[in-house]
């Protein structure tokens, strides 16, 4: 393994694990085992507002945030390609840009929970 190659790794790994930490908590969340805390889930003002809101907004954030998967594969095969084929700093380049994607991705889901939380308001705090 090339030096370039072993310093590719760690990014590899983050851009596979975040997609499994996110789709985890958001489908806890989703299904109620993990209420609105201090620690995970996406905490915006209107998806604490109450448990159906917290519920119903991670339920719209779900289908979004699975799209980080096929973000990261794309990224890992591309980061790969292009390290294996360019070699130097490369495949870092096209590692973070994938990172900067799946931080859209989040981005976006964070949009759609909003969007759910606020159509069931605060009914049932």
């Amino acid at each position: 393994m090339t030096e370039e190659l072993g310093g590719l790794i760690p990014l590899l790994l983050v851009l596979v694990l975040l997609p499994g930490a996110c789709v985890a908590v958001t489908r806890q969340a989703a299904e109620g085992l993990i209420g609105a805390n201090g620690a995970v889930g996406i905490r915006t003002r209107y998806t604490k507002m109450s448990d159906a809101a917290w519920v119903a907004g991670h339920r719209a954030a779900l289908p979004v945030v699975k799209k980080m998967w096929p973000v990261a594969g794309f990224g890992l095969s591309a980061a790969v390609a292009v390290q294996l084929l360019a070699g130097g700093p490369t495949g870092n380049g096209v590692a973070l840009l994938a990172l900067v994607f799946q931080t859209v991705v989040l981005i976006r889901a964070a949009a759609a929970a909003n969007r759910a939380a606020r159509s069931v308001g605060g009914n049932s705090a």
